[in-house]
């Protein structure tokens, strides 16, 4: 029998203890920093005309509406679902847009542990205040539009890429495979980055992983294939709503993605020169991956403008493959603690005051205002028309029994116009006011896209 020897605990480190802690729940501060600011003043502003036309699209029984939407509206089935949802706690500025705020809130949380995964704890720190503080983001947060599900979508189908990567593939393909697949529910955009999984793997030399990979990539792809085709097949023969792509709105787009912040811009650059100047044994794959969350929502949008009508405001998109940029910035500067401290406070100052500034901003569209003027003003024998007819929706839902007319009638009428330009408003409201029998008296502004205008007989 033999006795062990007894050998003296090491008591734990009381201030490790406490900086593991602080840097697992560094996640959960970030994704409160998002939620904070998107909920800031959420119900404030008025629903936008797109807005109002998808909350009208979620009306009437269940199965005619989940009919409507697989015979009308296939590319917008993912963003009509949760609005369908976010009717059942109020049909409130606040209570649509809610769940945008938690959607980019968790995007903002998960990519700090992408970041970790990839780069390590601080560069996922960065990468996720970047993206919770990037002013593109937190209006996404704040509209009840499908961006903000579409780069949760892109966050979450990432983070299950690199963790079946990092801690060995098996049954972890499989959340990867289905979250893929269904990335064109969350936005058609959001497929894109498959594109940019495909080339990560590509670039990576550990081959043995790649075979499952492989197969769940190829599966993914397929099945988001499909649905792409589904919701494409919806928009060839949809109305003209945003107009051709051109340089200015493309710069518009991108403006919006890095959030109108040159601190993220020169961030993302330092940060990919980073990544392609670090050695790895298995190859660059870290940096293909970051590019092509950069890159493919933009090209992918310019490919598609040479077919369908495309929004420019989806490349806010490219919004986590800026962040993860911006995170691995720290790859230049870990040698030194005071650069990294001074490059994090500016990335935090400037994108605070960016936020604040776009907080400040009018509305674009303050349909609330317009429709309290319009039912106070109207005269008895005077219409109401509203052009084009996408912006019903909105007046509905502010003056809902105030009748909406499509050619003006009566002794005068009051003509809402969604034009960013006064003679542009003129030139939509002519249809359907005939001339010379009215004649424009005067025209109110209510943000910058939206036009009241009160035509009168001569």
């Amino acid at each position: 029998m033999t006795e062990g020897i007894a050998t003296p605990s090491v008591p734990a480190d009381p201030n490790r203890t406490i900086t593991t802690l602080a840097w697992a729940f560094a996640p959960v501060g970030v994704a409160l920093l998002s939620a904070c600011l998107g909920a800031v003043a959420v119900g404030h502003r008025s629903l936008t005309a797109a807005e109002a036309t998808s909350l009208s699209k979620t009306d009437g029984p269940l199965r005619a509406f989940l009919s409507s939407l697989v015979r009308h509206d296939p590319s917008q089935a993912g963003q009509l679902l949760v609005l369908r949802l976010a009717r059942r706690i109020g049909t409130d500025e606040w209570s649509l847009r809610a769940p945008s705020v938690v959607a980019v809130a968790l995007a903002a949380g998960l990519i700090v542990i992408v970041g970790t995964l990839l780069l390590g704890r601080l560069p996922g720190l960065v990468a996720g205040i970047a993206l919770a503080g990037n002013a593109g983001v937190v209006e996404a947060s704040r509209e009840a539009r499908p961006y903000a599900f579409g780069l949760l979508g892109i966050v979450l189908a990432s983070l299950l890429l690199v963790s079946a990567l990092e801690r060995g593939g098996g049954w972890r393909w499989l959340p990867y495979a289905l979250v893929a697949a269904l990335l064109p529910l969350t936005h058609p955009l959001a497929a894109s980055v498959l594109a940019a999984h495909g080339a990560g793997l590509i670039a990576r030399r550990d081959r043995a992983a790649l075979r499952r990979a492989g197969v769940a990539l190829l599966s993914a792809t397929v099945a988001a294939g499909l649905l792409l085709t589904w919701m494409a097949a919806d928009r060839f023969d949809a109305p003209a709503a945003a107009g051709p792509l051109d340089l200015e709105r493309l710069a518009r787009g991108l403006a919006a993605a890095v959030g109108w912040n040159p601190v993220l811009v020169i961030g993302a650059i330092a940060g990919v020169v980073a990544l392609f100047l670090a050695r790895s044994e298995q190859g660059p794959w870290q940096a293909v991956l970051v590019c092509g969350l950069l890159l493919a929502p933009v090209a992918t949008t310019i490919l598609a403008a040479l077919a369908v009508e495309v929004f420019p405001g989806a490349l806010v998109l490219c919004a986590p493959g800026v962040a993860l940029a911006t995170g691995a910035t720290v790859l230049l500067l870990s040698r030194d603690r005071v650069l990294v401290g001074a490059g994090l406070a500016a990335l935090a100052v400037a994108g605070l005051v960016t936020v604040i500034v776009q907080l400040l901003a009018p509305a674009n569209e303050d349909w609330r205002a317009l429709a309290t003027a319009v039912a106070r003003v109207k005269g008895p024998t005077e219409t109401v028309v509203v052009v084009p007819e996408r912006g019903r929706s909105a007046f509905r839902y502010y003056a809902p029994s105030v009748p909406v007319l499509r050619f003006a009638r009566g002794g005068g009428a009051w003509v809402v116009v969604v034009a960013a330009d006064p003679t542009a408003a003129v030139d939509l409201a002519r249809p359907s006011v005939p001339t010379p029998r009215y004649a424009l008296l005067r025209q109110f502004r209510y943000g910058n896209g939206l036009r009241l205008q009160h035509w009168v007989r001569p």
